[in-house]
């Protein structure tokens, strides 16, 4: 009801402001009870009288406006005065118009339905991607003030770092000098980790994220129960303390008030944690899977060590202060970076800094997509649109000598010209309101590949903002394809009208228009359809790309061995070889292996390093780190190049070993062996640094996409550098997902209170890395299909047309003997010349336009000639199919029939 108040106040602004002063409200107050009456009958009958009554409230508000401009000749005298008769004329004037615009509609259903399914389809791409364009760019962020929150990064052209995260260390002495800032609060931006809590059916796994104390007060968040934390308890000794989301207080303590105040044990090692706060239904950020936060735990001491410098691994959100402006803060913060560089030079000597509004900084890697996706859904509208004016013109034509007689009968142009425009307006809005239902459709289809909306913050929804524009949308595609066939239809002369509609020539000039948006159809939808092939053969290269291990047949599945436990190393590195050992004891296991961070599912920390020997000026810089042992690499049967992998002699107290890939010995060993040479994790090696031999070298992994290149990896060895939590991965000769309960079963025989965090077949690895590409291809591929199809009802609706008119001719032709198959060449004529304007056209912007796609593509250029050759091919063969079937059935008609034919 609030929706279509909002609508229908939204269009009666329109009207003349003497109706809104005097019938206005009373006009809404009878529409809403209509509508609530309507509702009491079910939400079925709620829907077509909404639509129906917005229709014609917009056919109302447009008759009074052209009334307004030309007045009816004697209203005043017929009513006792000009006003008040005016006022009068003026509302029947209206009543009728949208009557004579209903009936007309539903008189001829057959073109209504075409008409609206065509306009259906370009409203419900709209609908679809401006639902995502809200989320992102316009729905309000659910912080207080939200245009007073920045985002800070850190950048490094050594490293070429553009928004990387920043040091804890760095990050706290913004805090503490940049007095534009109101304060600074800090929190993970790696992705949630897994928590571990007790429940009644078993350990429970949810995503947690770690936090500063003031991290809800920056961002202007109360909770729903209990308090937030305090900046006190950032530190160790005070974190002992953890905050839900209402989503985890409803499933795991049945929403009960009384949990605030109480303990929960957390993690593997079962921490005891008092619950202080539940945070507002809705509320995830920075992540969706986001269910509890605690803080991060410093010791205060260890804030001034070298390490909470040098590691970079939080994200810093500040709030400005009042009458702050970014200018202002912006300068402070440069201030402090270059005297944190003189200050520390060891590890900020080129260490930058920067701000961003907070929601331009979350949207900045889905801005290029949608602006592509949402410039792809203009073309397909402008598309519906000409195709539904070329409908509305072939319609018209038909009408003509309809028109011309209520000319003749006394109808002024304006008139005529008003009432086809308000029938095609209420057809765009049909087909608006059936658009929203399939665009929704579409949007919930999209969330299913891709996450849709601002991670931890928005998500997609059809609020009053996206039914407005869409319906706002409707009316002036109405107006802009309805507008044509009304000047065509009312410019023309009376008798030229009346003697056109009698003759077997009729509508030369009109079919000539068609004809021009018939080839303007097909120009905007090879643009499409370039853009949607382009995507399919980047996707066909990219899935050829060998991403460097077994895709197929192999399982991960990620665990933590906790402390509490398992307290010693030794007992950690028996744990995980009595783990593999025993699931590789299982039917359909052939081997299994651990990996710290699995491939394509990012990158761990990275570091600089030196080999001994090297001058002190060459240095290797952003290398990657995973920890490993040997059966992770024959689990996925990564090839070994050179060397060794490692083995049962690399122990705890053996000299350190590591394995590094074919990028790391190509880019900073070339034209040498690095196998035997030693490297350290440092800028300058000094006495204190850790050396690591390099023992083998095994193929490229491709650590973020099939599409990205791989980056230098270096691999330490599991039992060297040894962690508790990591993925046991297996190779499997079974389906992958099939052999999961025989691993929880081998990890139950071993200690039934550690859960798995997560199951990946590596194949959900593999598509899940070529998300972003998946999403872009699906919905253009769609937009294309969308595209073909309009593109060959308005071919095929002018070929129709054409051959409808010229009915007699081609039965004069055959009748003095023309020969069927070169009165069909002549009836094809017309519409490959159409057909070949319009693919020049297309095939000349889109060898512009085509270039937006360019970061999308792999292996392939925007302009690619395999590409559009193919599409050039295949929509003129669509066309020519269309142009084909109306002028086939009229060469069949029998001639005396065709020269009878009116």
């Amino acid at each position: 009801m609030r929706i279509f108040r909002l609508l229908l106040k939204a269009i009666l602004r329109w009207a003349p402001a003497e109706f809104r002063e005097r019938h206005g409200e009373e006009y809404l107050e009878i529409v809403s009870k209509r509508l609530r009456e309507a509702d009491s009958r079910g939400r079925m009958s709620v829907w077509p009288f909404a639509a129906r009554e917005l229709a014609g409230a917009v056919t109302a508000v447009l008759g009074m406006r052209l009334a307004m401009e030309r007045p009816v000749a004697g209203a005043g005298s017929a009513t006792g005065g000009s006003s008040t008769g005016g006022r009068e004329t003026m509302m029947r004037t209206m009543i009728e118009d949208g009557r004579q615009a209903l009936r007309v509609v539903r008189r001829n259903s057959g073109f209504t339905w075409t008409a609206v399914v065509v306009m259906a389809l370009g409203m419900g791409a709209v609908t679809a991607i401006f639902s995502a364009a809200n989320a992102y760019f316009f729905r309000p962020l659910p912080f207080q003030d939200p245009q007073r929150l920045v985002l800070l990064y850190e950048t490094n052209p050594d490293f070429g770092w553009t928004h990387a995260q920043a040091a804890p260390a760095n990050a706290l002495d913004w805090r503490e000098q940049v007095q534009a800032f109101e304060d600074i609060a800090l929190y993970r931006d790696l992705g949630v980790w897994d928590v571990v809590l007790p429940s009644p059916d078993g350990p429970l796994v949810v995503g947690g994220t770690s936090v500063s104390g003031n991290f809800f007060d920056v961002l202007g968040v109360r909770p729903l129960l209990g308090r937030t934390f305090t900046w006190e308890e950032t530190f160790a000794g005070r974190d002992d303390v953890v905050m839900l989301s209402h989503g985890l207080w409803v499933r795991r303590f049945g929403a009960d008030p009384d949990v605030v105040g109480s303990t929960v044990l957390m993690g593997s090692d079962a921490v005891e944690r008092e619950i202080v706060g539940i945070m507002p239904e809705g509320f995830a950020f920075p992540a969706d899977e986001t269910q509890l936060w605690i803080p991060y735990g410093w010791e205060p001491e260890a804030l001034s060590s070298t390490s909470y410098r040098r590691g970079h691994w939080v994200r810093p959100v500040a709030r400005l202060a009042r009458g702050a402006g970014l200018e202002e803060a912006d300068a402070q913060l440069q201030a402090v970076v270059q005297e944190l560089q003189a200050r520390y030079p060891e590890t900020n000597r080129v260490m930058g800094a920067g701000l961003a509004p907070l929601r331009d900084f979350l949207v900045r890697d889905v801005r290029t997509p949608l602006m592509v996706l949402l410039g792809a859904v203009f073309l397909l509208l402008l598309l519906a649109c000409a195709n539904a004016a070329n409908l509305m013109l072939v319609r018209s034509n038909d009408r003509a000598r309809e028109i011309a007689l209520r000319s003749a009968l006394g109808a002024g142009r304006l008139r005529v010209a008003r009432q086809l425009l308000m029938e095609s307006v209420l057809l765009s809005l049909l087909g608006g309101v059936l658009g929203l239902g399939l665009g929704w459709l579409g949007a919930i289809a999209m969330a299913t590949r891709t996450r849709l909306g601002i991670e931890g913050a928005t998500q997609i929804a059809l609020d009053g903002r996206v039914v407005l524009v869409i319906l706002s949308v409707a009316i002036i595609s109405g107006v802009v394809f309805g507008t044509g066939p009304a000047l065509r239809v009312t410019t023309g002369g009376l008798q030229e009208t009346l003697r056109e509609g009698g003759g077997g020539g009729r509508g030369t000039r009109s079919l000539r228009v068609a004809g021009l948006l018939v080839a303007a159809e097909v120009a905007l939808a090879l643009l499409l359809v370039v853009g949607a092939g382009l995507m399919i053969r980047s996707a066909y290269l990219l899935r050829s790309v060998d991403p460097g291990f077994r895709v197929d047949g192999t399982l991960a599945v990620e665990l933590t061995i906790p402390s509490s436990r398992y307290p010693h190393r030794d007992q950690v590195l028996a744990f995980w070889d009595e783990l593999e050992d025993r699931v590789e004891a299982r039917p359909g296991i052939e081997r299994a292996g651990m990996v710290g961070w699995l491939p394509l599912a990012g990158t761990g920390w990275t570091s600089q390093f030196q080999a001994e020997g090297w001058p002190p000026d060459r240095v290797g810089l952003e290398i990657v780190h995973r920890r490993a042992d040997r059966g992770y690499f024959e689990a996925l049967d990564v090839p070994l190049v050179r060397g060794r992998l490692f083995d049962a002699s690399d122990g705890p107290e053996t000299p350190n070993v590591v394995v590094i890939n074919e990028t790391l010995a190509r880019e900073h060993f070339p034209g040498e062996d690095p196998v035997g040479q030693k490297i350290a994790y440092d800028r300058r090696p000094t006495e204190e640094s850790i050396w690591y031999e390099i023992v083998g070298i095994v193929g490229d992994q491709h650590q973020v996409s099939p599409g990205v290149a791989p980056r230098a990896e270096v691999f330490e060895s599991r039992s060297q550098d040894w962690g508790r939590s990591g993925w046991l991965v297996m190779k499997t000769s079974v389906e992958p997902r099939s052999v999961v309960s025989a691993v929880r079963a081998s990890l139950a025989e071993m200690d039934s209170g550690i859960p798995l965090a997560a199951v990946r077949p590596l194949r959900e690895v593999w598509v899940d890395s070529l998300r972003r590409e998946r999403f872009i291809l699906v919905l253009l591929s769609a937009f294309g299909a969308a595209a073909l199809v309009l593109a060959s009802v308005g071919i095929y609706a002018v070929t129709a047309q054409a051959m409808r008119r010229r009915t007699r001719e081609i039965g004069v032709r055959i009748a003095l003997g023309a020969d069927r198959v070169d009165v069909l060449s002549l009836a094809l004529r017309q519409g490959i010349l159409v057909i070949g304007l319009g693919l020049l056209v297309g095939l000349m912007v889109s060898l512009v336009a085509t270039r937006a796609l360019a970061s999308f593509l792999f292996g392939i250029e925007p302009t690619d000639p395999w590409v559009l050759a193919s599409v050039m091919a295949l929509l003129g063969g669509v066309g020519l199919v269309a142009c084909y079937i109306p002028a086939r059935r009229a060469t069949a008609v029998d001639p005396v029939t065709s020269l009878r034919a009116e």
